[in-house]
């Protein structure tokens, strides 16, 4: 525990409060202290928490390692006591691999250990972490993220046959891209009783079934996979804590494939405190009886998100109780309507291809909206049309468009804006905080194309974000007014500012023009006061 400093007492007096200073820093940002007086020094010399970030630089890298490995010796030599090691690393040879298995069984001599954190990258050598990172007695949280190549990966396996699990006090297991064996897997999941967060991300290439069962402090649960070959079954049961779960078990490629029914395949009981789920993956949800069965065994549930892809039916309803945020991603093709019964919604999230028919409750209390399309051979008028519509149902909207033909021309459907115009009956939104266009090509392209102005005609956003290849149109409608199609909106923008490089806003000026060269930054934002 840091001493609390009283008057006339100085920072160097503290030994704990420069650690804990230092600690905070990379190790040779934290090595820089040193210098500041005798008492700094003595304190960096055994600051408790490592941090260690190997550059990709060859020359670099060597001296690095070098670094490292005397560091690690030293703290084993003097016995000084090591609370948490982080890690960054890629691994070029062999022999770099090597190093690292032997930190970590450095650090794992440590009984006073709290905290392991491996971030590896691969370039050509896989690597196997020791079965010491998991006899740290005293350790609480365990993250491994690494980059997977075909079978380049990092592997977690036991040399014992029965695995020896001494890390009964781990509260956070953390595994991303980690090549984990079934059977320490179940070992693991069965001796670490006190488990409170398990993320397992990308883990299933060597996994049957991931179990998880009586675990009373679990509290926050993510699983996903996406291996190409298969997708493992999951059991969960007797977590009567947990309050998060996040689960999306969708093998690449499944999409179009017949897909077993998610019952035959899982068994998942949750209990009923969880108050977040975000579910995804092919058989998860389908039709009405899957909301319903959330609905029913979640009384609690105040965060919902759901992968629409594998949607069965021409419409969805929705009726929670308790639901403040819903989001529904990847939206089928087809157009489907949404139905909304959730009074104490308050922040809404879509994503998908297609513009769904939107019915919320009159009374609905919506404060923030946000739309993230993919439009492709849907977009036409009644697109922009529903979206309008549904800009009414909340106090923020944010939109962000980034469409499917992103390295295709643009829709030269030239008919789409008289078509809107006459059909709109609403004026343009002005809740519209953001508006995002996620395009590429060339803008030559673009200026021939409503899709970029259409949506002028629906909303007058506070803040438009453009790529750089539609930067240049964007600064040529709000200096010059000029469009090759007939677009309305650039007269009604009052005053323009863009986003320096420095972050600050200047008002734009013909002097911006600059920024159409080759020169302009990939992203350009612009804040826009209309008339």
């Amino acid at each position: 525990m840091i001493q609390v400093m009283n008057e006339g007492m100085r920072l160097e007096d503290v030994p704990e409060l420069m650690q804990n200073i230092q600690s905070r820093l990379p190790v040779k940002a934290a090595a820089k202290t040193s210098v500041l007086s005798k008492s700094w020094l003595h304190a960096w010399s055994t600051i408790p928490n490592l941090i260690f970030h190997v550059p990709e630089e060859e020359e670099r890298k060597q001296l690095m390692l070098v670094y490292i490995d005397n560091t690690l010796r030293k703290y084993l030599r003097d016995n000084i006591p090591i609370e948490s090691f982080e890690l960054n690393i890629q691994l070029g040879r062999n022999e770099h691999a090597s190093l690292a298995q032997q930190w970590i069984r450095y650090v794992a001599t440590k009984t006073c250990l709290k905290e392991l954190s491996f971030t590896i990258n691969f370039d050509q050598v896989s690597m196997n972490l020791p079965d010491e990172i998991l006899s740290c007695v005293n350790v609480t949280k365990i993250r491994v993220w690494a980059s997977y190549v075909m079978d380049i990966a990092v592997r977690m396996t036991s040399s014992h046959q029965s695995p020896i699990i001494k890390c009964v006090s781990l509260r956070e297991l953390h595994l991303f891209r980690v090549r984990i064996s079934q059977q320490l897997l179940d070992h693991i999941l069965s001796s670490c009783r006190l488990l409170e967060n398990i993320k397992l991300k990308s883990c299933s290439q060597d996994l049957k079934t991931i179990k998880i069962k009586s675990l009373p402090c679990l509290d926050k649960l993510e699983i996903y996979t996406n291996d190409i070959r298969h997708c493992p079954s999951v059991e969960i049961n007797n977590v009567p804590n947990l309050c998060m779960f996040k689960c999306d078990l969708q093998p690449m490629g499944t999409k179009g494939m017949d897909i077993l029914p998610f019952s035959s395949v899982h068994s998942i009981s949750l209990g009923s405190n969880v108050t977040e789920l975000w579910l995804g993956g092919p058989g998860l949800v389908t039709d009405d009886a899957s909301v319903d069965m959330i609905k029913t065994g979640l009384p609690f549930l105040e965060s919902l998100t759901l992968n629409m892809g594998f949607w069965k039916l021409e419409n969805c309803r929705f009726t929670f109780a308790s639901i403040k945020r819903l989001s529904l991603i990847s939206l089928p093709d087809n157009h489907i309507g949404i139905h909304l019964n959730t009074p104490k919604l308050l922040f809404f999230h879509l994503d998908g291809s297609t513009m769904p028919s939107l019915s919320f409750p009159i009374s609905t209390t919506l404060e923030e909206i946000t739309f993230r399309m993919k439009p492709y051979k849907s977009f036409d008028a009644s697109f922009l049309l529903k979206m309008r519509e549904a800009l009414e149902l909340s106090r923020k909207c944010y939109l962000h468009i980034a469409p499917v033909w992103y390295y295709r021309p643009p829709p030269l459907n030239m008919d789409i804006l008289d078509d809107l115009k006459t059909r709109l009956q609403f004026p343009p939104a002005t809740n519209v905080e953001t508006l995002t266009f996620e395009v590429c090509k060339d803008e030559c392209q673009w200026e021939s194309s409503p899709f970029f102005h259409a949506f002028f005609e629906i909303c007058h956003p506070k803040q438009v974000i453009v790529k750089s290849d539609v930067c240049k149109m964007m600064l040529g409608e709000v200096l010059e007014k000029k469009t090759k199609i007939a677009a309305d909106w650039p007269n009604y923008v009052k005053h323009v500012q863009i986003r320096r490089p420095d972050e600050r806003w200047d008002t734009l000026t013909d002097s911006h023009t600059s920024f159409q060269d080759g020169s302009r930054p990939y992203y350009a934002d612009f804040k826009l006061e209309w008339c």
